[in-house]
């Protein structure tokens, strides 16, 4: 893979992160411009994640009979054009249009990322390359989470919408093909999840991403109720967060040379179950600057470590595997956004609090065990 094309995806990154990750501390500013309750509008970020889910499911299977250059000219596109529209929406229901729109088209890139990956880096390499992707994404979130303190949700929106169409322009132009076309389009979905190894992996990755995005995504809302803050005093403790999953992903991708993918991965449900829990101590908002630098590292360090240990799978399913680890995440997450928001509304936060440690630690016991077998 030429450099021009891993930096083309690296932006396609940078587009679809920077948007997805300032909406868990916006809800209540959107929330108080359409005039609805936060908890209410929270349902963004399912309407982006189910959609998503689904649409990854099409676009690795896509590339058998469609080079991944005209599936990502394509996406590309039609990302940029979801986002004006969820940036100009006059209300909830366009709003949530909107995001179910971004998540189809941007579900693309994840996938035809790890594909080619797979098939064109070398093994050492691997952990690299998804180490840098993933850095820079969090990178592209730092700057959108930034902006959110700061400026209109719907400025915020056009940004990505701006990177979508140059990334366009520049792919056009400079993408590899990488034809990887076969005899034509087919569904094997089933084969690859009757692989052990990689059913396995799918499981802990939809425990991991249910658990983290049920607490994530409505974390904005459990602050800004509980201590009433400021939308800029909101973004920055989000941009702690970030800023932690910057450095991890960036030095996870160089870490899973010298210690193996899932040992990061177990390292990582750790300090999530360790977030968890001293939430339901935490008394006064600053102590949360420093708390979010360990939600942070874990979550990227879980994030890489099975992103990782995935494009080590054998060739005959890793096409597969990788849109089917896309799906899984985002639709285990919605999911968790979805079932955090009846536990909430029946038990309160710290009940869901509890549940989300009690997974995360449970994970972190097995994941050694099951996936090294």
């Amino acid at each position: 893979m030429h450099k021009k094309s891993f930096y083309l995806f690296c932006a396609a990154f940078l587009a679809t992160s920077f948007g997805v990750a300032t909406i868990a501390p916006l809800v209540p500013s959107i929330a108080n411009e359409f005039a609805v309750n936060p908890l209410y509008m929270a349902h963004l970020s399912w309407w982006y994640m189910l959609p998503y889910g689904i649409g990854a499911l099409i676009w690795a299977p896509l590339t058998r009979v469609v080079t991944v250059r005209t599936i990502f000219n394509f996406t590309a596109v039609a990302f940029s054009l979801a986002e004006l529209f969820f940036s100009f929406a006059k209300t909830p229901a366009q709003a949530f249009l909107g995001q179910a729109l971004i998540g189809i088209f941007s579900s693309s890139f994840m996938p035809l990322a790890l594909i080619v990956i797979g098939r064109e880096v070398a093994p050492k390499e691997k952990g690299k390359h998804v180490g840098i992707l993933f850095g820079l994404a969090y990178v592209s979130s730092f700057i959108g989470v930034t902006l959110s303190g700061f400026m209109s949700w719907r400025i915020v929106y056009l940004v990505p919408a701006a990177i979508g169409f140059i990334t366009f322009i520049f792919s056009f132009h400079h993408l590899e093909q990488f034809d990887f076309r076969q005899k034509g389009f087919e569904l094997t979905y089933h084969k690859t999840c009757c692989e052990k190894q990689a059913l396995f992996l799918f499981i802990f990755i939809f425990l991991a991403s249910f658990a983290y995005h049920s607490l994530q995504q409505l974390l904005g809302v459990y602050l800004n109720q509980t201590f009433c803050l400021k939308q800029a005093v909101l973004s920055s403790i989000f941009v702690v967060a970030t800023s932690c999953s910057i450095i991890f992903q960036f030095a996870g991708g160089l870490l899973t040379k010298k210690i193996a993918n899932i040992e990061l991965a177990r390292i990582g449900f750790v300090l999530l179950g360790i977030f968890s829990l001293l939430l339901l101590v935490v008394s006064d908002y600053r102590w949360m600057f420093l708390l979010m630098i360990i939600w942070g590292t874990g979550w990227a360090l879980n994030h890489i470590g099975l992103s990782s240990y995935l494009t080590h799978l054998p060739d005959k399913i890793l096409r597969d595997a990788a849109s089917l680890n896309s799906s899984i995440r985002f639709v285990s997450g919605g999911l968790g956004v979805l079932s955090a928001s009846t536990i909430i509304e029946k038990f309160g936060f710290k009940a869901h609090f509890i549940c989300v440690a009690i997974t995360t630690f449970v994970l972190s016991f097995f994941v050694n065990k099951v996936l090294k077998s």
